[in-house]
């Protein structure tokens, strides 16, 4: 079981996400064959991920990404509602946390499957005062606490909840709430998405394999992003190394690109990357 889930690792961590051929500078709308992405922001009272009778609807963020390097980003209308036509293609929807507001959904992956097709995805926002909106980027919004948290803290206030799910899952919360320091390379939800659903619950169920996979982004002391580049390998806490490069001006741990560096926690640094790391 162990050897056919580390293959798929292996396998999906060179998935590359659908029309990722898509330019900013070509708008969506002038493109064809086309389809479309609606739905509505709402208050998710419960954070249980979806809309129950007698949650309302609210203004909000969002962001619709193929995961390369294209992206939208808008406000919903004045009836809570937001679209965007697309070609067809593997999508992933998220909003955008404002002030006071928390994401408990961050990632919707999505698929429209042909010209003409069209895909309902709401978007669940949770009040949640320690989280603060970031502006729209290439790739998952960020967003930062207002204090210092350790490691785990910290991927939960940037919005990292599947990574925060599976250090708890494999008993590292504490370890890297207050022990360290340590630097992390941290996958965003983005990452995590390139797995089924069958596959990131087997991989979260394995807890030996999960911890091995988790100890190989983590990294002991404090390695800033000017350590990194001036590296050409970094040794991990379950003592395999990663390989460092520079390709066109954009730096890589092993197949991993790093998208944002030097964030901060009470007890270590976290730099975001864009594929889950196997050992």
């Amino acid at each position: 079981m162990k050897n056919t889930i580390r293959k798929g690792i292996a396998s999906l961590a060179m998935f590359g996400l659908v029309g990722a051929s898509l330019a900013m500078s070509v708008p969506a709308q002038a493109q064809s064959p086309l389809g479309k992405i609606y739905g509505v922001a709402f208050i998710d009272a419960n954070a249980n991920g979806k809309r129950d009778p007698g949650e309302q609807t609210t203004l909000g963020r969002f962001k619709i990404t193929d995961g390369g390097n294209f992206w939208r980003c808008g406000n919903t209308g004045r009836d809570n509602s937001y679209g965007l036509t697309v070609r067809p293609g593997t999508y992933f929807v998220m909003p955008i946390a404002g002030p006071g507001q928390h994401t408990s959904t961050p990632v919707i992956r999505v698929q429209v499957e042909k010209p003409g097709s069209t895909v309902v995805a709401d978007l669940p926002l949770v009040p949640q005062p320690l989280a603060l909106a970031e502006n729209c980027g290439a790739y998952a919004p960020k967003r930062t606490a207002r204090v210092p948290w350790g490691i785990p803290e910290t991927a939960v206030a940037n919005g990292f909840t599947t990574l925060a799910h599976a250090i708890d899952a494999a008993g590292l919360f504490d370890t890297l709430s207050s022990g360290g320091p340590f630097t992390v390379f941290a996958p965003n939800d983005l990452a995590f998405a390139k797995f089924t659903e069958e596959e990131l619950n087997a991989i979260l169920a394995d807890k030996a394999l999960l911890t091995s996979v988790l100890t190989y982004h983590v990294v002991p002391g404090r390695v800033s992003a000017n350590d990194v580049v001036n590296s050409t390998e970094l040794t991990t806490v379950n003592g395999k190394t990663l390989k460092v490069e520079i390709k066109d001006g954009e730096v890589f741990i092993n197949d991993a690109r790093v998208v944002a560096t030097d964030v901060t926690a009470a007890n270590g640094i976290v730099h975001v990357i864009d594929t889950v790391l196997v050992p």
